[in-house]
């Protein structure tokens, strides 16, 4: 219940920020990590085993996420640099998205809850969208290689995960799985906005970003209460 209170207070918070303090709205977004990583702790510890690492090195992620929003947001507040540590942060953060996004389909399948193949074909297919949509996307604008790799996980992870969602449709691993994954999904997909949008003044791409992003950990926290605990570890 306390978590449910922080997340409609940090809505209130964010909705208050968008009318008057972009600063409040930044550190709503900013903690929102944090409570998007609890939920990914308490369902890994609820999960089956075979997905438990994947789902804590996904919390893990969240977390250095969310300290790189916090710094971020202090610079914005202050004007004190934040760019170099909260970069590494960054790239720490996404790398375990990286890794962890792409052990979760391998585990499963290697597992027998995803058909023989199935990874490989999901691996695939993310992969050569994400390169294409990340070509594409430097024909709309000018990316550094820092904002190249943001773009290229990205794309590559919205595409991984949407198409998981029809094989989790059902069974008690799926029902443990679909908030996750849909909630990752809007996670990504926020960033790919974000990463559009990025042109000053590209407001829009903030707002649409920051409600997409919140929505995902929404999810995350909402699904808390509905993930039974395993029959089996």
């Amino acid at each position: 219940m306390v978590a449910y209170a922080l997340l409609g207070l940090l809505w209130l918070v964010w909705l208050l920020g968008l009318l008057s303090d972009s600063y409040a709205r930044n550190l709503a977004v900013s903690l929102s990590n944090f409570l998007g990583a609890y939920a990914l702790w308490w369902v890994a510890a609820r999960s089956p085993a075979i997905v438990r690492p994947a789902l804590g090195g996904l919390a893990a992620g969240l977390l250095f996420l969310g300290v790189g929003d916090l710094l971020f947001t202090y610079n914005v507040a202050t004007g004190i640099g934040t760019q170099a540590i909260r970069e590494v942060i960054y790239l720490v953060g996404v790398a375990l998205f990286l890794l962890m996004g792409t052990l979760l389909p391998f585990r499963m399948e290697g597992h027998g809850f995803y058909p023989l193949g199935f990874f490989q074909r999901l691996a695939l297919v993310a992969v050569l969208g994400g390169v294409l949509l990340s070509a594409l996307t430097t024909l709309i604008r000018p990316l550094s290689l820092i904002e190249l790799i943001y773009a290229g996980v990205a794309f590559y992870l919205t595409l991984l995960f949407v198409q998981q969602t029809p094989v989790l449709a059902g069974g008690r691993i799926g029902r443990y799985l679909q908030g996750v994954v849909w909630a990752l999904v809007l996670g990504s997909l926020a960033r790919v906005i974000y990463v559009l949008g990025g042109v000053p003044p590209a407001l829009w791409s903030i707002v649409v970003y920051d409600i997409l992003w919140m929505l995902a950990m929404s999810v995350l926290l909402l699904g808390v209460n509905r993930t039974p605990a395993p029959k089996n570890p």
